[in-house]
């Protein structure tokens, strides 16, 4: 399993609130990318907390055995589980009321990859000359476009671009958007918004091609959201399995 990942705090914020987590090794590698919000720090705590409950979720409820379904609920549960948590928490700390955060998770599972996502944090997979979404941003100027109201092109340059409606944390239930598709060794891709505010998916598939690993891509597409403002904390994360490795 080969992989890169880049937390920046661009150039305009003060503190963090992005936080990530790879896990590399097993017969499930993935990924974890969470963007914080709330204000002060509330936003870092949210971020931090979801990653580490997801990922104590899934060490202690995925099996080998598992098929893609069985594994795709456990994920789900273990998003169900962090949102609970974090709400409850942020109920009772008045200092932190109403934080909450994006989560996006991306799973190699044998030869699918399962992905969960709750906000406008992004996974991709990229092959070669081609880059797919797998995810949808659960945000105002996303159910502008679905519904035709909206070109991709102009909800890039939206003055709500950032509302998101759907967060983890901010209500005591979450629907959880889970997809699973096949995976032919592909880079996936995971990301804050901090990157696609200011860089296009064809940039983003140039460097991951243009690069010689998957680090040093991820930093040069950290690098050039900065140099385009950097207006927002930066999270990337990506993860190829090579082939042959994991599939049994």
């Amino acid at each position: 399993m080969q992989f890169g990942a880049v937390t920046d705090i661009g150039m305009h914020r003060r503190i963090n609130e992005d936080n990530y987590y790879v896990h590399e090794d097993g017969l499930f590698p993935y990924a974890i990318v969470a963007d914080g919000m709330g204000g002060h720090q509330a936003g870092e705590v949210a971020s931090m907390m979801v990653v580490d409950i997801i990922r104590n979720h899934l060490e202690n409820n995925l099996e080998p055995e598992l098929d893609y379904v069985e594994a795709g609920e456990v994920v789900r549960k273990a998003f169900v589980a962090a949102n609970s948590i974090i709400f409850t928490y942020a109920k009772n700390h008045y200092k932190i009321m109403g934080m909450g955060t994006t989560t996006t998770l991306s799973m190699i599972y044998r030869d699918k990859v399962i992905t969960a996502h709750v906000g406008d944090s992004r996974s991709y997979m990229v092959d070669g000359d081609e880059i797919r979404q797998i995810t949808k941003d659960h945000s105002y100027v996303q159910e502008l476009v679905s519904r035709g109201e909206l070109s991709p092109e102009a909800a890039r340059n939206h003055p709500k671009k950032n509302y998101i409606t759907r967060a983890m944390g901010a209500e005591e239930t979450v629907k959880v958007d889970i997809t699973i598709k096949p995976y032919n060794g592909e880079k996936i891709l995971l990301c804050s918004d901090g990157l696609t505010n200011f860089v296009t998916d064809e940039e983003i598939m140039d460097y991951m091609n243009n690069t010689d690993t998957l680090q040093e891509g991820a930093e040069q597409l950290v690098k050039l959201a900065n140099d385009r403002g950097g207006r927002d904390n930066i999270t990337i994360v990506v993860l190829e399995r090579e082939n042959g490795e994991n599939e049994q």
